[in-house]
């Protein structure tokens, strides 16, 4: 090989290799001026390096309209940047605004730094990448600022497959933000509000223990407040807001009772009502939006028990994860409205289902190909709701209720700070009195699944096939 190759693969290599970095900490500081529109504000990271040789550079992407106006490091000395709009080399459509950190010296493994940064910059969506959900904007009816527009810096490169090869950080967070005073800010956490003389007030939030995310809500909000729960929703919803507090309190209780306590303590939720269309997510720290359909229409509520179910996911340490757990949460949304809403077409809906994953089989090779432990690997993580819901639609029928929670409960309960796929696989196979080892190698490690949902109609076909082993 010539120098000149040897120098072209270093180069390609050092590119596609995951940012050494994880956020341990996140302290953000941040201003919403309606007027010119753009966010200004300061952001600062405790950093650890998650490998196991030295680091001397980190790199952040931001959204593309924003600029960084000044780095510093741990002593508050301005260290060496640069930055640029550039286009992730394997999703081209998708530009950013990345920064790239010099340190004042390499960084250990498992040793930790700070990094703080200045921004502003008008927040722009990324539905022309295909994320039809990040439609982030700031506007006086609702504005989110969150990771997924990159509304702050974000750890990470331009190469999405080396992105994804990084373990999911979990963080601390003190988020400050200033708003005129006629809005309110949501997003988990203690909070505290300080008004200002110029019509401003500037809400403050701690979390207090490790979130996967950071989504502050910012709208002319009402609120709701019981026992532990803290709903933020738009006026006009206030009685399906009173109705989605009775349908979480009457949830959490039947998870509890299914799965055991939550691992986290004393109950300190927020729910915030998003718009339609911006995508739901949940953290028991970090809080949950919930789009206005689940507050709007009573038969949407299956939504907000997605989101519930997932307080009692264990913390998922695969890397890149396949995110089998939102198959389980689309499996607990329909259990959970059967049970607490008299839902009478859950069976149904399982026949539609298959149908449409039967479909889906015929044009898309790579679910014909990859196995579902591999879906965060290969980008297919999408298809880890549909295929996900079949297995724990499967497992469940194939079980029975009792054992059911066993498994999911017992695996929270017992792997709450972190487990993997694997780690369910053998846990659930200790504690069935079925053998499930070639349940789960049809269902996660090989796609012979397949093969079943070709010729089934309904669940009930489904788990036959393992009782007749």
């Amino acid at each position: 090989m010539t120098s000149a190759m040897l120098v072209w693969f270093a180069l390609v290599t050092a590119q596609q290799a995951p940012e050494a970095f994880l956020e341990r900490h996140v302290a953000l500081d941040v201003s919403v001026d309606y007027n010119t529109p753009r966010l200004l504000g300061a952001i600062t990271y405790e950093l650890e390096n998650w490998t196991d040789h030295p680091a001397g550079t980190v790199s952040f992407i931001l959204n593309r309209l924003m600029d960084v106006s000044a780095v510093q490091g741990a002593g508050g000395g301005s260290l060496a940047y640069t930055q640029d709009v550039v286009r992730f080399s394997d999703d081209p459509m998708r530009q950013v605004t990345r920064l790239r950190v010099t340190l004042p010296a390499p960084i250990l493994p498992g040793a930790r730094t700070t990094v703080r940064m200045g921004y502003a910059g008008p927040l722009v969506g990324y539905t022309e990448v295909g994320w039809l959900y990040v439609q982030d904007r700031i506007d006086t009816a609702f504005t989110i600022i969150r990771a997924d527009a990159l509304a702050f810096p974000v750890i990470g490169g331009t190469v999405d497959a080396a992105n994804r090869q990084r373990p999911l950080p979990e963080f601390s967070y003190d988020a400050s933000v200033r708003v005129p005073s006629r809005f309110l800010v949501a997003t988990g956490g203690a909070v505290t509000r300080t008004p200002h003389d110029d019509g401003t007030t500037t809400w403050r939030y701690i979390s207090g223990a490790s979130s996967p995310f950071l989504n502050i809500a910012i709208a002319p909000f009402d609120t709701l407040v019981t026992g532990g729960i803290r709903i933020f929703y738009f006026p006009p919803d206030s009685a399906g807001a009173r109705g989605l507090m009775a349908s979480t309190q009457a949830a959490l209780q039947s998870l509890a009772r299914w799965f055991g306590r939550q691992r986290q303590g004393t109950l300190d939720l927020t729910i915030t009502e998003i718009p339609d269309g911006f995508g739901s997510q949940a953290n028991l720290v970090g809080g949950i939006i919930q789009t206005a359909s689940a507050f709007r229409d009573p038969a949407r509520r299956g939504e907000l028990y997605h989101e519930l179910s997932h307080l009692w996911n264990a913390r998922d340490i695969d890397n890149p994860s396949p995110r089998w757990n939102e198959g389980l949460a689309m499996f607990m949304q329909g259990l959970i409205r059967e049970r607490l809403d008299g839902w009478t077409g859950r069976a149904e809906s399982y026949q539609r289902l298959i149908a449409r994953v039967r479909d889906r089989l015929a044009k898309d090779t790579a679910l014909q190909r990859v196995p579902l432990i591999d879906y965060g690997k290969r980008g297919m993580t999408d298809r880890s709701y549909s295929v996900g819901d079949l297995m724990f639609a499967t497992l469940y029928d194939l079980v029975g209720e009792s054992q059911f929670d066993r498994i999911v409960g017992g695996y929270y309960q017992q792997f709450a700070s972190g487990g993997t796929t694997r780690d369910f696989d053998a846990f659930a196979q200790r504690h069935a009195s079925i053998d499930l080892s070639t349940f789960f190698q049809d269902w996660i490690f090989t796609t012979r699944w397949t093969e079943l949902v070709a010729s089934a109609t309904s669940v009930t076909d489904l788990s036959s096939h393992y009782r007749s082993r």
